[in-house]
């Protein structure tokens, strides 16, 4: 499953209101703010995830969450160091 699925899979199964608006938001993230924004997107789109349970909820959030380890951004590392 790409990042791509991953996020539409979401934007479709997931149930939680703060979730979705966090996906849904993306586009508009990533025009104001670039990737920073994106990432924080994601960050706050899984940590709103904890109810969506199943296999297909078991891998997007491990999609999601490979990503953010693999694309990590300033702003989050500075936040982490401080």
């Amino acid at each position: 499953m790409t990042f791509d699925e991953a996020i539409q899979i979401a934007k479709k199964e997931v149930k939680d209101i703060n979730a979705r608006v966090y996906l849904n938001a993306i586009p508009r993230a990533i025009e104001e703010f670039g990737f920073e924004g994106l990432h924080t997107q994601i960050l706050y789109a899984i940590s709103n995830m904890g109810t969506w349970r199943g296999e297909k909820a078991r891998e997007v959030k491990s999609v999601l969450k490979t990503w953010l380890k693999e694309h990590k951004c300033e702003s989050s590392l500075r936040t982490q160091k401080s």
